[in-house]
């Protein structure tokens, strides 16, 4: 493989990635500005809606990652000249967005159960379960959301997007501010009151998106053929490895942040805090994750399997290069870090040593997300799921309860088996996309696939 760094296909993924990692960043901001709120109201608070929002994204991401694969098909549909073919998978997806959101939906009212075996904190647990309530109702406008956006990302159309996110944290915020504390008149809801506020958000959003997609599709004059059992099954037989592998990653956090929640609400509102940091700096790679398989998808789809190639690299070296600044920052000072929240000393001193085990796995965190996006337009799901299988549940998990627990390093302990599971999947994946592409004659068979499936679509 060159190790020039392929500079036009950096521009290219940069210019994409750019108003996507926007979009991400700002959905990130949603939590921030729930931190920011019921910070006030004390560190079980705090912790209830951590919980709340760990299950409610663990159940999320499954439904995401079955949307997302559009993604894939989308970028080679519009890469091979193909516009109609991308309308007809929006549809068929928004079929299947809502199919899942429907178990999802009331698999989200076992949480209280699931908090009673693991033994979480009763004081956080009660109050994360008023939160699961009232969000669940989100994952039906939630999911629809990701559809519109991942198609209108494979045609590299994304100002839509960060409208988008711009007028939902203002409705996050505006609602936050009435609901939370009960001002002008409103109820004082508390923690279900923000939960209220991200629902109003995740709604407006997808009313954006939507609006956007259904003025792209009058664009190309787009006519629904009717059902196509077909595109349904790609749609799906692509999206649920890559959303199984999506969830296997986030539930180990969410399984760290539950246990984490046995040893007090105090530890629990440091972890939650820290987490909510790496969640902001992961955002970046995750707006290159998705753009590398934008742009590899749409290079296949032209024929044009150097350039698939070369979007891949860029996207990963970006991806690490920011990471890595990131980390360096969280070493250097956590105290002026996490001062910018709001936290006190005692917060402080409970989180720190979790920030620098954050700082630790930023440059493995970045590379395994962009890699999967660039494997996700090659249309490889499956043993990436394998990859995470193995780093994160055999290696990473493991690490972190035999610290945490049987050493008694406690949260510590954890995190450090979170940067022992992401440094193998790194690896792994980075093997996979060496082995996916050796050569220009093998990602050239891959280009005449997809070109092949486009025409007969």
């Amino acid at each position: 493989m060159k190790i020039d760094f392929p500079w036009p296909e950096a521009r290219s993924v940069l210019k994409l990635a750019g108003p996507i990692a926007l979009t991400q960043i700002g959905m990130v901001l949603y939590g921030t500005v729930v931190m920011l709120f019921v910070g006030r109201l004390g560190p079980v608070a705090i912790a209830s809606v951590g919980l709340g929002s760990m299950i409610y994204f663990t159940g999320f991401v499954v439904g995401m990652g079955v949307v997302m694969g559009i993604d894939s098909h989308s970028s080679k549909a519009f890469g091979a000249g193909r516009p109609d073919l991308c309308g007809q998978l929006l549809v068929h997806t928004l079929v299947l967005a809502l199919a899942v959101a429907v178990p999802l939906f009331f698999l989200f009212g076992l949480a209280g159960a699931a908090f009673r075996f693991i033994g979480v904190d009763p004081r956080a647990a009660e109050g994360a379960i008023g939160y699961i309530r009232v969000l669940r109702w989100g994952v039906f406008p939630g999911l629809c959301f990701v559809a519109c956006r991942q198609f209108l990302q494979s045609m590299s159309v994304t100002t839509p997007l960060v409208i988008a996110i711009v007028a939902g944290n203002l409705v996050n915020a505006a609602l936050d501010a009435v609901l939370v504390f009960g001002r002008f008149g409103a109820p004082v809801l508390g923690v279900r009151g923000s939960a209220f506020a991200t629902l109003g958000a995740n709604a407006a959003m997808f009313a954006i998106v939507a609006a956007a997609a259904w003025s792209r599709l009058s664009a190309i004059s787009f006519r629904f053929h009717g059902w196509h059992r077909r595109l349904f099954v790609d749609v799906f037989a692509l999206g649920l490895p890559g959303g199984m592998a999506m969830v296997v990653e986030v539930a180990v956090f969410s399984l760290v942040t539950a246990l984490v929640g046995r040893l007090g609400a105090e530890i629990l509102a440091a972890h939650q805090l820290t987490l909510n940091l790496a969640s902001l700096t992961f955002m970046v790679p995750m707006g290159l994750s998705h753009a590398a398989a934008t742009r590899v998808g749409q290079a296949l789809g032209r024929d044009d399997p150097r350039a698939a190639a070369a979007s891949g690299r860029a996207a990963a070296i970006m991806g690490v290069s920011f990471m890595a600044a990131t980390g360096v920052a969280f070493a250097a000072a956590p105290r002026f870090i996490l001062g910018l929240f709001g936290a006190d000393d005692a917060l402080i001193a409970r989180a720190t040593p979790l920030l620098y085990c954050g700082a630790a796995f930023q440059v493995f965190d970045g590379a395994q997300a962009v890699l999967t996006g660039a494997l996700r337009g090659l249309g490889s799901t499956r043993r990436p799921l394998l990859i995470n299988l193995l780093g994160h549940w055999l290696i990473g998990l493991p690490v972190g309860v035999t610290l945490g627990f049987g050493l008694g390093w406690g949260a510590t302990g954890l995190w450090l088996g979170l940067v022992a599971g992401l440094a193998s999947v790194s690896i792994l994946l980075w093997r996979e996309w060496e082995r996916m592409t050796p050569d220009d004659e093998s990602l050239a068979l891959q280009a005449a696939v997809v070109r092949a499936g486009a025409s007969q679509g």
